[in-house]
């Protein structure tokens, strides 16, 4: 029996290792690049529903080919007419980074790099060091688990 949940402790390991390592390849691989004109930058209010009734302003610029969340303070300048490029991951779609045609920076927003970079990364070092030094963290790493598949779903629409 124990031999029976080592192999299949093993075999979860590497599904959500691969999950983690194809969603870390699509946000490090080049992707294609657009060049394309804003049309819009969309600001929309997101309301917390809790007693302190807080909320923050998320960003969203349209181009004829895409829209995408950009970061407060690339939304703020006057961007309406203006060329940017952006890279389009070659997997899920996603744009990794952009920037004004101007520009010579790009910008990554916050909630890419988390999905993209940072998740996949920690849930193979959780996954590394739980296998191989058999570290008792079953539960931070079922946690971490279920964020992974919570961020391959986010990822797929």
């Amino acid at each position: 029996m124990y031999k029976h949940q080592q192999k299949l402790r093993l075999s979860i390991y590497a599904s959500f290792t691969l999950i983690a390592l194809f969603i870390l390849a699509d946000f490090v691989l080049p992707g294609r690049i657009v060049n394309d004109e804003i049309i819009e930058v969309q600001s929309e209010r997101q309301q917390y529903y809790n007693a302190a009734r807080n909320y923050h302003y998320s960003y969203k610029v349209i181009t004829s080919k895409h829209k995408f969340l950009v970061a407060e303070d690339f939304a703020e300048l006057d961007l309406v007419n203006k060329k940017i490029e952006y890279s389009v991951s070659p997997i899920f779609k996603k744009v990794n980074w952009y920037r004004l045609i101007s520009s010579k920076e790009k910008s990554f927003y916050s909630l890419r790099i988390a999905s993209g970079l940072v998740l996949p990364l920690l849930i193979i070092i959780l996954i590394f060091a739980a296998f191989r030094y058999k570290k008792k963290i079953g539960t931070l790493l079922f946690i971490f688990q279920i964020l992974l598949i919570a961020d391959l779903i986010f990822l797929m629409t």
